[in-house]
């Protein structure tokens, strides 16, 4: 995958798999590594990040039954 900068700061950008509080849907966060009020983005498009998800088996991502 190619990488995606900060438009602030030009550091990598971390890509992370979140679940939404009240809708409880996973979603797509982008966030600025050095510093996350620089830059936060989010993919919700349930279609594609079902998609996503199925081609990367949930990993080390925080999210879980326990």
């Amino acid at each position: 995958m190619k990488e995606i900068n900060c438009p602030i700061c030009a550091n990598t950008l971390s890509v992370r798999i979140a679940k939404g509080r009240k809708s409880n849907k996973l979603f797509i966060m982008l966030v600025c590594g050095k510093d996350g009020r620089h830059f936060r983005g989010f993919i919700t498009d349930q279609t594609y990040v079902r998609k996503i998800l199925e081609e990367q088996p949930l990993q080390g991502t925080g999210i879980g039954s326990g």
